[in-house]
């Protein structure tokens, strides 16, 4: 296990900007992140240019972006379209958005009674002490269109870094969840292309993480967690877990044109986007876009590339 990424600063990858998230009934989620999370509404349209990115198409589709309270990054936005079907086992690509929260217990009882939303994990104290990270109470739950929302607190710190925190309630998305049976790849990607530094590196057949989701001991989960931004946590995270093919969900072969419901896209703000672009496309393994202004949705005007990474889950790019 290794934690030297605490000390290191990410090169390209600056903050998680906003989480996409695909629903059936956007009134609905509406409702839940403004009452169940107590987020506030900061922008809303009817047209996104990352949609024709993502559909290849300009068909309308209405969108909403939402944070928590004061936060500019670990946004969300969420979009009409299709909830993610469901399936035993693990969303594959994109899914978790882990929040942090300042009072976990009271939040969990507003998210608990929201209208089809399915308790997964009631509230519990996971210690990853033995991981290099920290005591912290966590729950977590499925959401009507089909991913999960994870909130968590500290209990304690971890050593030489401090653990996400907020004065709300509810705070910033301050880590995403990428599953895959492509874990090598999905390594490659984050820490060798886009130079993410690794803040910790884990191999788990029990633990916190088996007790929480009721997972038996042949269940090898590998997981690795890339930071973006400065040091000791830094801007946001991606935890990519690799896992056994019979444990995730069916393959849904996502490719541009597509998205699965549920979390579709992650955005991060990132410093020197020309030269990722040139390393992405110099490395051959991943698709991307080329690099254009957007002209609408809720960073317009920002300049922007989309790719392709493991599961076909999509990654924006935009410029910091």
């Amino acid at each position: 296990m290794s934690r030297a990424g605490v000390n290191e600063i990410s090169p390209y990858l600056q903050a998680l900007k906003a989480t996409w998230i695909e629903v059936g009934d956007i009134d609905s989620a509406l409702d839940f992140f403004l009452h169940a999370m107590e987020y506030d509404l900061l922008d809303q349209g009817d047209q996104a240019s990352e949609f024709s990115e993502l559909f290849g198409h300009e068909a309308s589709r209405p969108w909403a972006l939402l944070s928590g309270p004061g936060e500019r990054t670990g946004q969300v936005v969420i979009f009409a379209g299709n909830a993610r079907a469901k399936h035993p086992g693990f969303p594959r690509g994109w899914d978790s958005i882990e929040v942090v929260t300042s009072e976990l217990d009271e939040a969990a009882r507003r998210i608990k009674a929201f209208p089809g939303v399915v308790e997964v994990i009631a509230p519990f104290n996971a210690d990853f002490s033995e991981q290099n990270s920290n005591v912290h109470r966590s729950a977590c739950w499925l959401m009507p269109w089909g991913n999960h929302v994870m909130l968590t607190q500290a209990v304690s710190q971890p050593d030489g870094r401090d653990f996400p925190s907020t004065a709300a309630s509810v705070g910033r998305t301050f880590e995403m969840h990428l599953r895959t049976t492509e874990y090598e790849r999905g390594r490659h990607l984050l820490l060798d292309i886009l130079q993410m530094p690794r803040l910790m590196d884990v191999e788990l057949t029990s633990g916190p993480f088996h007790v929480g989701w009721g997972l038996s001991d042949d269940h090898l989960i590998r997981m690795v967690f890339c930071k973006s931004g400065g040091l000791g946590t830094g801007g946001g995270a991606i935890e990519l877990q690799g896992h056994p093919e019979e444990k995730l969900h069916p393959s849904v072969g996502t490719t541009r044109g597509s998205t699965p419901g549920g979390t579709a896209l992650v955005t991060f703000t990132c410093n020197e986007l020309d030269a990722v672009h040139s390393r992405i496309t110099a490395d051959g393994g991943f698709e991307c876009t080329e690099i254009h202004i957007m002209n609408s949705g809720p960073f317009v005007g920002k300049r922007s590339f989309m790719m392709w990474c493991v599961e076909g889950a999509p990654l924006q790019l935009i410029d910091a």
